[in-house]
């Protein structure tokens, strides 16, 4: 129970490990995988017949179960792998792509699902093909898998490399009338020892047709080729056996048991046997393939984090050429408002706001043209030294990706109001032949008080019969008047200027963390990369600690 509990974490990373590898459909790996998966899957004991067309595989199996439970012929017959298992009568499955299924007692179907067409092409609608046979040696949890002819079609040669993973000890038929060919020698390399299948046997037909001295020189090539293999079998078990499967077959059918001594049937089954006794737990027999599978498999993974680490960097490397030069387009955006901010700074300060504009405002003022000044000369100059400013963060925003920031407002105090002092008394006197005469210069004024608010753009002086007092009054009264109208210029830029850089002084703390590189963060296909990484990391990492504890 534990051990299987084991297999389904390795099962669980093998398929975490295709999800994040993407390989392609017809990668071998990729189907490895699922061959192992499923091997790992199934408690019973795979016994795997494999060989090319027409050297007697079905022949050998329909001998060791003593019936003719599969198709037998002279062409490629088997176009599918038939599992054959325990049943109390003998009884087919064929399951469907479809999802359905169809059974049926006896074998005939087999004809119609297993075989190959009139083109020796397997059906393509057959998903699995089991045979449920009563025999004793079944009844152990044993089960026989009988693969198409390797020597005919690509897609069976596929399908048997695909099989061959799922089986827990592999019989390859040999024909005595020609032993081992180039290509059952690649085979035997490529699709069992370096995927880790090392429980093989080797059984050769066809010697009962050969002449004895024949069969001597094919006994000595028989043994090399079994030597040179180094299968991984119980103590005093070979991994070379000597069938003939037709006349065993034939003894069994008529019930002779001496055939079966004759024809070594009796000691190949003795072997699987005694090898299903030894290897029932199959761990010994599993580990070798799941390591080879699992070592390919990390490879694979080892390669791709390879891949993942260099697309990192390249992102890296790409991102800080990207902060260098916004670093450097940080410098010259913030030289640059400085340099704006500080001249407006230096136009708002009040000393000289007065030195350029009170004396123009004053006269402004008594010429009561104020509007006029405050839109066309003024707003105008301010608007400037605010653009100037505000440009500056419009480059920020647009080059650091940030999101606009607040508006530098610049508000303008209320039209000045200006007191002109009263203007000098105005009498009218008979007497003496003197008269006083009151002259309207334009500047208006009130009456009822000390001080009067005077009409913008006029003044009022008097005059008297006595020259001398009427021009020291005069005077006095004119340079109040101007003074009044500076006060009224001095005070309308002195609350200007207050508002004005404070202002800018808010919009500059504003402007600091626009005028900055942002901090860095991970692009989305930079943080997609290094959960990958981290993944195949822990995936490769995860897999080994669980081999390393079945290898115990």
């Amino acid at each position: 129970m534990q051990q299987q509990e084991n297999y389904q974490n390795l099962i669980n990373y093998f398929n975490s490990a295709l999800g994040m590898l993407e390989l392609e459909p017809d990668s071998q790996l990729r189907k490895d995988i699922f061959s192992i998966c499923e091997y790992l899957k199934n408690p019973n004991f795979k016994i795997a017949v494999f060989a090319p067309f027409n050297y007697g595989k079905s022949t050998l199996l329909n001998a060791l179960l003593g019936q003719r439970t599969l198709p037998i012929d002279l062409i490629p017959t088997t176009g599918a792998a038939i599992s054959i298992k325990y049943g109390r009568e003998l009884q087919t499955k064929i399951s469907l792509k479809d999802g359905s299924q169809i059974c049926k007692t006896g074998t005939d179907i087999l004809k119609q699902y297993a075989v190959l067409d009139n083109n020796r092409r397997m059906r393509d609608d057959v998903t699995s093909v089991e045979v449920y046979c009563p025999h004793p040696f079944l009844k152990r949890e044993v089960e026989f898998l009988d693969l198409p002819g390797t020597n005919d079609r690509v897609a069976q040669n596929i399908l048997v490399q695909d099989k061959l993973l799922t089986a827990d000890l592999v019989v390859q038929v040999l024909d005595a009338r020609n032993l081992m060919t180039l290509g059952e020698r690649e085979n035997l390399r490529d699709w069992l020892w370096e995927r880790g299948i090392k429980t093989v046997i080797f059984v050769v037909n066809f010697m009962n047709l050969l002449a004895p001295d024949e069969q001597k020189e094919v006994d000595k090539r028989m043994r090399f080729v079994a030597e040179s293999f180094r299968s991984e079998l119980p103590n005093n078990i070979s991994n070379l056996y000597r069938v003939d499967a037709l006349p065993a077959l034939r003894g069994r059918l008529k019930g002779d048991v001496s055939v079966a001594q004759t024809t070594g049937l009796a000691t190949f089954e003795s072997a699987l046997q005694n090898i299903v006794e030894t290897h029932g737990k199959k761990i010994d027999i599993q580990l070798p393939r799941i390591q080879a599978i699992a070592s390919q498999l990390c490879q694979v993974m080892e390669a791709s984090a390879k891949e993942v680490t260099k697309e990192l960097i390249a992102i890296q490397e790409q991102k800080s050429e990207k902060f260098e030069i916004q670093k450097r387009a940080e410098k010259l955006i913030k030289q640059g408002f400085q340099k704006s901010s500080s001249s407006f700074h230096s136009w708002l300060y009040l000393t000289k706001l007065l030195e350029r504009h009170q004396f123009e405002l004053a006269i402004v003022l008594e010429q009561r043209t104020f509007n006029i000044w405050e839109s066309e000369k003024f707003r105008p100059e301010v608007l400037k030294y605010k653009q100037e400013i505000t440009e500056w963060i419009d480059k920020a925003c647009e080059f650091f990706q940030q999101e606009e920031s607040a508006e530098l407002i610049i508000t303008f105090p209320e039209a000045p109001k200006v007191f002109l002092p009263s203007p000098p008394p105005s009498e009218t006197k008979k007497s003496g032949g003197v008269r006083n005469i009151a002259i309207a210069t334009g500047i208006g004024w009130l009456l009822g008080g000390p001080m009067g608010a005077a009409v913008a753009g006029g003044a009022t002086y008097f005059l008297s019969d006595n020259q001398q007092n009427k021009s020291q009054n005069l005077d006095s009264y004119q340079q109040q008047v101007k003074q009044a109208y500076a006060n009224a210029a001095r005070d309308y830029l002195s609350r200007f200027s207050v508002i004005a850089l404070k202002a800018v002084e808010e919009y500059e703390e504003k402007a600091e963390k626009v005028i900055k590189v942002p901090v860095s963060q991970q692009s989305p296909e930079a943080i997609k990369l290094r959960s990958k990484l981290q993944l195949l990391n822990n995936l490769s990492a995860e897999i080994n600690q669980e081999l390393e504890f079945l290898a115990g």
